[in-house]
């Protein structure tokens, strides 16, 4: 990496030039020797712990604790809270220059909230070690992002991050499956000793800033922008929103902005966040008690769409630049409100022998996110009133802020109308973020057709 160093700190009109190269969202081609890094091992546990793992073993260690659905809710949102500090470490590695230090610290505090869930016990401790989870995934997601942006040539940053990006995929994928054959309590041991082979990976090859002062923070135009946020997906969006994080200066546009396309388009994307996390946040539970899914079963099934869903990446920069961002991203929320809206009719049917017509519905709702992933994060680029670092910025908080509300009120829709009713919630929900996009591409319609 010491030549990816050098070539990191070149002026910054020297890799304003570096030319742009077409890959691919998830990386399928390649030299892969010449885009892999043996820390990217590490991102895939990252991947494994906390969208694997804590997705299947957090509620469930709450039921088995004697919480109720709501304290579900609060444990997640808890964690959705932590990982909202993410702009924070981003800070902090770029005044002490202690990328590595943020790095193994995020895995630490992730080891401590894992160990915490598997010993102790009630709604304080849950939520305080959810938290850390959060913290720490916001801390070593971060940084890891920038080992590419700050000793990278810009040139290889969308195939790294691809790369990177793969990987995290794949160990969620294989965390979700583990998560499913473990006793709760046992999954969360488990998820904080994996940090240890998380940090001997990530001690092979990360790079280390050449002085106190290394500062790389190339130029971006806008056209490599956009590449950069369609190729790259969510890892992509963190890597942006630090670079230009929200100043005080843009606060003042954010007004316009409330009244404007991005304002819809934010409207929009909060309300299918909160919906979204009222019933992800319950799932391996809400399988359970509505549908007489085990435990193993629903994780199987989760990890088994979204393994399925990978290919969709690229599909959907492929239909995004022939249909538009708009249209694909309500193909998605529309393929997640039939997936929803199913589910609660099944639920409250009690139809005999419902399990396929369950796995199919939830199918469908996992595996369309890449569709959502890459439309939105190109919506929230296209759309933005002010710097597209600042917008994203905004609009990744804004989704973290939703989840976080979506995650209780879930809880409590449970707690109060019964498990089936939380996807029937959560299909209204994501059914007015539909309604929200189509007028979004209406009012696009008519400012093209001005123009």
């Amino acid at each position: 990496m010491s030549e990816n160093k050098q070539e990191a700190t070149l002026p910054d009109s020297a890799l304003a030039d570096a030319p742009l190269v077409e890959h691919e969202v998830i990386a399928t081609r390649g030299n892969i020797h010449r885009w892999i890094e043996p820390w990217y091992g590490a991102y895939a546990i990252l991947g494994a712990l906390a969208s694997g793992l804590a997705v299947i073993s957090i509620p469930l260690v709450i039921t088995a604790g004697g919480g109720s659905a709501t304290g579900i809710g609060c444990t997640i949102a808890a964690q959705n809270i932590g990982a909202l500090f993410a702009p924070f470490w981003g800070a902090v590695a770029d005044r002490t220059r202690a990328y590595r230090m943020v790095f193994f610290l995020g895995f630490i505090l992730i080891a401590l909230g894992f160990a915490g869930l598997s010993s102790l016990r009630g709604l304080d401790a849950w939520t305080g070690c959810a938290f850390l989870i959060g913290f720490g995934t916001g801390a070593s997601n971060t940084v890891a992002s920038l080992f590419v942006v700050e000793f990278a040539p810009k040139a290889e940053w969308g195939q790294r991050i691809s790369w990177m990006q793969t990987f995290n995929a794949l160990g969620s994928v294989l965390g979700m499956a583990v998560a499913g054959l473990l006793a709760p309590h046992f999954g969360t041991l488990l998820a904080a000793l994996l940090v240890i082979p998380a940090l001997i990976l990530g001690n092979r090859g990360l790079p280390v800033p050449s002085s106190r002062f290394h500062v790389a923070r190339p130029h971006l135009r806008p056209a490599e922008w956009m590449h950069l946020m369609h190729r790259g997906g969510p890892n992509a969006a963190s890597v942006v929103a630090h670079l230009h994080r929200l100043r005080l200066s843009d606060l003042a546009a954010l007004r316009g902005a409330v009244s404007s396309r991005f304002g819809m388009f934010l409207l929009s994307w909060f309300l299918f966040s909160l919906a979204v996390s009222s019933f992800s946040s319950l799932y391996p539970v809400l399988m359970q008690k509505n549908f007489s899914v085990s435990v193993a079963q629903s994780a199987l099934l989760m990890s088994i769409a979204t393994a399925l869903s990978i290919p969709l990446y690229n599909v959907a920069g492929r239909l995004i630049g022939r249909r538009g961002p708009t249209a694909v991203l309500g193909l998605g929320i529309a393929g997640r409100v039939v997936g929803l809206a199913g589910l609660g009719a099944v639920g409250f049917l009690h139809l005999p022998g419902a399990i396929v017509p369950v796995f199919i519905l939830f199918g469908l709702y996992q595996g369309i996110w890449p569709l959502l992933s890459v439309a939105s994060n190109d919506l929230a680029a296209e759309l933005a009133p002010f710097g597209e670092g600042a917008a994203m910025g905004l609009f990744n908080a804004v989704a973290a802020i939703a989840s976080a509300a979506g995650a209780i009120a879930g809880g409590v829709v449970a707690d109060r109308f019964g498990y089936p009713a939380v996807s029937l919630f959560a299909a209204i929900g994501v059914g007015a973020a539909f309604a929200c996009v189509v007028a979004l591409g209406r009012r696009s319609n008519r400012v093209a057709a001005s123009a």
